[in-house]
């Protein structure tokens, strides 16, 4: 299992958001972290597939406020930045065991597919594709 990571730490860019949701944080979340709700707050924690409680992913965090006391996240929709160069197209994004994290296989106590790796053709045709992550929680 290869953890997938963000070219440019705090760098994420939203391409397309069909569902997203601004919170508070629990916890210290970073920007490309899979985040869910915390059932007793109501607030941000990082998300994993160490087991089912921890599993329940709502998105990626895409944004945060410069304190660090609320963040966005995205549960459908499409994001730019991580790094994905070396990975196939729609190649499934899982949630890792690791808080917060994405890895590129199925190698977590509980698996979730995250989104999808898709193209996007920004620059001129005829040149390769950009790789993108569909989010589709």
């Amino acid at each position: 299992m290869a953890a997938v990571s963000l070219v440019t730490a705090g760098k994420l860019n939203v391409v397309e958001s069909i569902q997203q949701m601004t919170l508070p944080f629990a916890e210290a979340c970073n920007i490309g972290q899979g985040v869910r709700i915390d059932p007793t707050t109501g607030k941000w924690t990082k998300a994993n597939g160490s087991s089912a409680g921890e599993a329940r992913i709502w998105g990626i965090l895409v944004s945060k406020d410069a304190a660090g006391a609320v963040g966005t996240a995205v549960r459908k929709g499409v994001v730019d930045g991580f790094d994905l160069s070396s990975l196939a197209y729609d190649l499934a994004i899982y949630m890792s065991d690791t808080d917060g994290g994405l890895a590129d296989d199925a190698a977590s106590t509980v698996d979730v597919i995250v989104g999808r790796v898709i193209p996007a053709f920004s620059a001129t045709l005829g040149t390769a594709a950009d790789k993108l992550l569909e989010i589709d929680l």
